[in-house]
């Protein structure tokens, strides 16, 4: 059997635990097929002498939302060997949102991460999606250079059933059931799950 792709020379950290050695990884059909003792020949062959070789990288807590959707690099993840983002976290995702609601979100969202409005504004543009599946729908169109599991968020989730009144008493039986259903469409969509926070530093603009 010969290889698609051979990596040679590498310092190998499988993952379990075990002990880094030195060795060559097979590839065949996008699968790894030999691992330390890869003696066969390949289509092509990478040097990764002095270089680590290590299972791709999953970033649990990411707060790429909104970036994804411009920039499918999600500079600069993949250059310290993440293979696979998790977004929504903290209980802010950019999905569900109604139009009259995107610029408070966005400010959240300034408020929270430190992210800049106004390159929230030039990077979502028109935005293109309002429910939570068509959010999924623009990150698959988009493309991306990583792996990608989103999750639902809280302080979105409210906002677009309860409006700005989201953050200033209970919901209802009726809105908290509604809400429900939403969390049900998004992960039937393929949401990753739904997120929320406790922590007090975890506030909206103006505080809220």
């Amino acid at each position: 059997m010969s290889y698609d792709l051979k990596i040679t020379g590498g310092t190998i950290v499988d993952g379990t635990g075990a002990a880094r050695y030195s060795g060559d990884l097979g590839i065949k059909d996008q699968r790894i097929v030999a691992m330390g003792d890869a003696p066969a020949e390949a289509d092509k062959t990478i040097d990764a002498t002095g270089r680590i070789v290590a299972p791709g990288f999953v970033d649990i807590h990411t707060h790429y939302d909104a970036q994804v959707l411009w920039d499918p690099l999600v500079s600069c993840s993949p250059w310290h060997g993440v293979t696979t983002i998790v977004m929504g976290n903290c209980g802010f995702s950019v999905a569900p949102t109604r139009p009259e609601h995107r610029d408070l979100i966005m400010r959240t969202l300034e408020n929270v991460e430190g992210m800049s409005v106004e390159a929230l504004r030039a990077g979502l543009g028109d935005w293109g999606f309002e429910t939570f599946p068509e959010y999924l729908d623009a990150l698959d169109s988009n493309g991306c250079a990583v792996n990608m599991a989103a999750m639902i968020g809280h302080t979105a989730l409210r906002m677009y059933v309860m409006g700005e009144e989201a953050t200033e008493r209970e919901a209802t039986e009726a809105e908290i059931a509604r809400q429900r259903q939403l969390v049900t469409e998004a992960l039937e969509a393929g949401a990753l799950g739904f997120a929320t926070s406790r922590a007090n530093t975890h506030v909206g603009y103006e505080g809220r």
